[in-house]
């Protein structure tokens, strides 16, 4: 008999992430640009060419971003500041606004199949430190 309770359980989640769902036909994974989950401390920023980092969401002054349009976001820290461009960023916005945003990932032809046209992607995720350089993407 199925756990009627599973998808309640610490650990345990419905939700399809890239490490669980099926590969493509092309033999790529699929693309998630965000997931959002309860109880989240942590934004796990992922790279396709450069460091991960797990900013404390603590930590997080202000989000930025462009309105309606969708395409551009700034996370503002006080030891540095992630730009985020991409398309249909709207309910990445909003997770992190409501602080239950778990990850965020850009979207790498070469690493991810094809999202669909209307589903959120990154484009690009640049991380610029205390001081104003750019951390080294690979």
């Amino acid at each position: 008999m199925a756990d009627p309770l599973a998808k309640f359980r610490k650990g345990t989640s419905d939700k399809p992430t890239a490490v669980n769902l099926p590969q493509e036909a092309d033999g790529l994974p699929p693309y998630i640009a965000f997931e959002a989950k309860d109880k989240i401390k942590r934004l796990e920023i992922r790279r396709v060419m450069g460091a991960y980092r797990t900013p404390a969401y603590a930590y997080l002054l202000d989000i930025i971003f462009d309105g309606s349009h969708g395409t551009e976001l700034v996370l503002l820290y006080s030891f540095m500041m992630i730009k985020i461009k991409g398309e249909n960023l709207h309910p990445i916005i909003l997770a992190l606004q409501k602080g239950n945003c778990d990850f965020i990932q850009d979207f790498d032809p070469r690493a991810f199949a094809q999202p669909a046209a209307d589903a959120a992607r990154i484009d690009h995720i640049e991380i610029i430190v205390k001081g104003g350089e750019e951390e080294p993407t690979g």
